[in-house]
């Protein structure tokens, strides 16, 4: 396994309330394996995904990564549903700032950052600055600089979440292609189950607050992955399975704010 989540718990204050985010969150990730987060609002999916990226420490259990760390770049990169670019620098720049940051030569960093830009289709936007693009072209600028810092393990946090309908589509397929290209680890948070289907080996299905892995679901579409696949009966029979475990789950959330709104 990849990585290996194992009895992890949660716990914070918000105003001098004590809040259990996770409760006993196990899951194995399998190395080349891309791995879709679904739950309902609020049960954890991020603050799990936080943790495993050493961001946020865990109150109990632990994260172990297993197998070979390679020397020429980090275990994890982060890729968020706000793109995080930084506006006073192009984008080539902002596509060579891991890079730079783990001091490769700039001969080298700049060419990396050049592939990489070449890979996601935005040839010719090198100097252009973050405010000059749209939402779909600044979040293909982020995957590009987290695939430029050739990180083992790809987090990515609903990345695709801001962006238009039409977008959204498009990069979900661009994605696709990518993670064919690079076969990188990924652990993928969204709130979409079609999404959740179209791209992920296999679902993890999170419980309510405090979130645990309720449960896993292989996904038997074969790869490559394509659009026409939204409509095949395998892909609804997925899909209906996903929502039928998640409603449990927003019952359960629903009801208990109801109660915790009649205390």
């Amino acid at each position: 396994m990849r990585i290996s989540v194992s009895n992890v718990d949660k716990r914070f204050s918000v105003r001098g309330r004590e809040v259990n985010a996770l409760n006993k969150a196990s899951l194995e990730v399998r190395d080349a394996e891309f791995l879709t987060l679904l739950g309902p609002s609020g049960c954890g999916k991020s603050t799990l995904l936080q943790i495993i990226a050493g961001l946020e420490p865990a109150t109990g259990g632990k994260v172990s990564f297993e197998g070979r760390r390679t020397a020429s770049g980090p275990v994890t990169t982060m890729v968020w549903q706000r793109y995080a670019l930084f506006p006073w620098r192009t984008i080539k720049h902002n596509v060579a700032f891991g890079c730079e940051m783990r001091g490769m030569p700039r001969g080298e960093r700049m060419a990396r950052a050049q592939h990489f830009i070449e890979n996601v289709g935005l040839i010719g936007f090198e100097e252009a600055f973050p405010h000059e693009l749209s939402g779909g072209m600044q979040q293909r600028v982020a995957l590009a600089r987290a695939l430029c810092n050739d990180p083992e393990i790809l987090l990515m946090d609903e990345p695709l979440a801001a962006l238009d309908a039409q977008t959204r589509t498009v990069m979900q397929v661009e994605l696709l292609r990518i993670w064919d290209q690079y076969k990188k680890t990924v652990v993928y948070v969204t709130h979409s189950i079609d999404e959740a289907v179209l791209l992920g080996d296999r679902i993890a299905i999170m419980s309510a607050r405090p979130g645990r892995i309720k449960e896993v679901i292989p996904v038997t579409l074969p790869r490559p992955r394509t659009l026409d696949m939204l409509t095949t009966p395998e892909f609804h029979k997925l899909a209906d399975h996903a929502w039928n475990s998640i409603k449990e789950e927003f019952d359960v959330a629903y009801g208990a704010s109801k109660e915790g709104q009649s205390q």
